[in-house]
């Protein structure tokens, strides 16, 4: 069985680095059409300038802050222009590592603001789309700290909590409609910035507390995600998978 996503939209959020970067070079390789976002704008200009000198047009790239109000408001007009959006992959997120007694409230509205807040406006103008197209796929990206927690991990643990109960609630609402909607938890995952923020005694350590001794290629999440959006899933929503290699199971 080989998934096509031959004239399907997709819209990815947080889609030019890690696991949204891997999850749109999957789609793009499998003939979706994509709406990507990133935030810096001379690295989306530079990229929608690429796509064009190289005769790409299936990729659009959309500069946006989902922590700036009018930011937002102008990417949501933006992407209601689209009369048919198939796929939605909301991604972007940012973490605050801080033990509760150290966080404020101004971090508490950042981070849910773009974990949460974001991804309910975007389904609020995509969802009724793939409603009246009988037909859509969504899946929230959410984390194994939606599952198990650690110390410094309050805000984001809340914030991914939240996204699953969106999840679970649009899932049971939009099933009648065809559309299905899932939420993938990766674990501890190899993108430039598990890079960049570890070393390699650090990252080493990681693997030994990972059953499966490894820590996942983005290109792993991917796939259960294109899965997840393809038309090969076809009864599988309101779910949280877990990709961590065994890590909550210990």
């Amino acid at each position: 069985m080989k998934i096509d996503f031959k004239e399907k939209t997709a819209l990815i959020t947080g889609a030019t680095k890690g696991i949204g970067k891997a999850i749109a070079e999957a789609m793009f390789d499998s003939n979706a059409n994509l709406i990507l976002t990133g935030t810096d704008i001379k690295e989306i200009e530079y990229l929608n300038d690429f796509n064009r000198k190289k005769g790409i047009k299936n990729i659009e790239y959309i500069q946006v802050d989902f922590s700036k109000e009018d930011s937002i408001r102008s990417f949501l007009s933006v992407i209601d222009k689209y009369s048919q959006i198939d796929i939605c992959v909301n991604n972007a997120g940012i973490n605050k590592v801080a033990n509760f007694e150290n966080t404020s409230i101004d971090d508490f509205n950042l981070v849910n603001e773009i974990n949460l807040t974001a991804p309910y406006k975007i389904l609020k103008i995509i969802g009724p789309k793939m409603i009246n197209n009988d037909y859509g796929r969504v899946v929230n990206i959410a984390s194994i700290w939606s599952v198990i927690t650690r110390p410094g991990r309050t805000i984001y643990s809340i914030s991914k909590n939240a996204i699953n109960g969106l999840t679970k609630s649009i899932a049971v609402e939009w099933a009648k409609d065809n559309v299905l909607v899932n939420s993938v938890s990766p674990g501890f995952t190899l993108t430039e910035l598990t890079k960049t923020t570890n070393t390699k005694e650090e990252l080493d350590n990681l693997k030994n507390n990972i059953p499966i001794k490894r820590i996942a290629n983005p290109d792993e999440i991917a796939r259960i995600v294109c899965f997840l959006c393809s038309d090969l899933n076809t009864y599988l929503t309101g779910q949280n998978i877990i990709i961590d290699g065994g890590y909550t199971s210990i």
